[in-house]
């Protein structure tokens, strides 16, 4: 054998695993995802909610309900590659829980819960460029991403957050471009 057909044959070689790899993340990605399980999900759904908008003396996500409601956005509005990228997420939390603290996420403190969600914020983090923009579009927005944006809309649109959490107007009136806030004043909940 000549060294141009082993170079050729290790770079079909080379080329047919990348290929194969590709095809799995693909098929992992786009498969039919499993969403049954995932009202059994929801305490670890509730605490990470909780984790990302805590209770102050104003409510916090779980009491909000912001739990049931990240559940629908997943189950009805997400796409099949989010969703999967969703639930691989939640068992990303749960293998790094055990791992790490040698425990379940719901029975971590927390401040261990503070550090499980700062790893995923880091991890999930996504980058600049074209790449970045490829891989978002190709598999899905990375599972934290995904869970703190739901985290805010389920909160924001509840009733305890519209009302309690955000500053909230009943009744607008007419439309002002620029009101100035007072010292202390919650976020306006209407746009």
């Amino acid at each position: 054998m000549n060294r141009r057909k082993a170079i050729g044959r290790l770079l079909m070689l080379g080329g047919a695993g990348l290929a194969a790899g590709g095809g799995f993340t693909w098929f992992r990605y786009y498969k039919k995802p499993d969403l049954a399980g995932l009202d059994a999900l929801r305490p670890m759904i509730d605490e990470l909610a909780e984790t990302i908008i805590p209770e102050t003396d104003t409510p916090g996500a779980k009491s909000a309900g912001a739990g049931e409601m990240i559940i629908r956005l997943i189950r009805e509005c997400a796409p099949r590659n989010a969703q999967n990228r969703f639930l691989t997420g939640l068992a990303d939390v749960e293998d790094y829980a055990r791992s790490r603290f040698g425990q379940p996420y719901l029975s971590c403190n927390e401040q261990q819960k503070d550090a499980i969600t700062a790893y995923f914020e880091v991890r999930d983090r996504s980058g600049k460029g074209l790449r970045a923009k490829a891989m978002n579009k190709l598999i899905g927005p990375a599972f934290f991403q995904t869970m703190k944006k739901y985290t805010v809309i389920s909160y924001c649109t509840s009733m305890q957050g519209a009302t309690k959490g955000l500053q909230y107007d009943y009744m607008p009136g007419i439309y002002r471009g620029s009101i100035p806030l007072s010292a202390g004043q919650k976020c306006w909940a209407t746009s």
